[in-house]
């Protein structure tokens, strides 16, 4: 049959214009492009489903329709809340989900217009509807010190804490110094340090 049967599996990769490829694992360097208007409702990172509607020729690449979305690729989502009347909307942080989440009246967890948020994806949308979500975490004000690490923290699902094994071994450590240790090491406690560091400073130089 022609190649529009046959429906091929791949991650969509958004990109912040509108249009996007879809990445076959076994073919690399084989993207299939797809236009903003044959996306239908996937989003960046989910694996789908798409039929060639153009084969590559004249060195452009082939284009395709994603036909159904077989997997989500992502549930949480980082962005900045913004109210609007009685319900809002979150703008993600991250470009390539070109579309704004909207978020019912009740589902705001209590958000202020400039809070960055993580939002559990509900519903995907359509063409038509945008995607919906529920704020689960408020992360804390645009302008608070800190929210811009923790928002790429959340973003990227990073850990925030630290294994019970790493805390207990911290404990041990704050021991005081036995004669063992001072074995074949010089003793500057006494000494005065200077440094070129701030109070707060994580290092120390």
């Amino acid at each position: 049959g022609k190649a529009e049967n046959t429906a091929i599996v791949g991650t969509f990769e958004s990109t912040q214009k509108g249009f996007g490829f879809v990445v076959i694992e076994d073919e690399p360097g084989q993207d299939i492009y797809i236009a903003e208007k044959d996306i239908n409702g996937a989003l960046h990172n989910d694996k789908v489903q798409v039929v060639i509607t153009s084969e590559a020729k004249d060195g452009r690449r082939r284009e395709g329709r994603i036909i159904k979305v077989i997997e989500r690729g992502t549930l949480n989502i980082v962005g900045t809340y913004e109210k609007n009347g009685k319900y809002g909307f979150v703008i993600p942080d991250n470009l390539r989900f070109a579309r704004d989440i909207y978020i019912a009246s009740g589902h705001n967890k209590g958000a202020v217009t400039g809070h960055k948020v993580v939002v559990k994806l509900t519903s995907y949308g359509d063409d038509k509807h945008n995607p919906e979500g529920d704020v689960i975490d408020i992360i804390g004000h645009v302008d608070d010190p800190g929210t811009d690490i923790m928002s790429i923290v959340k973003g990227y699902n990073l850990p925030v804490e630290f294994p019970d094994k790493v805390l207990r071994q911290a404990e041990r450590v704050a021991k005081p110094v036995s004669e063992a240790d001072m074995n074949g090491r010089k003793d500057l406690r006494d000494w005065q340090m200077v440094t070129i560091d701030g109070e707060d400073a994580k290092d120390l130089d």
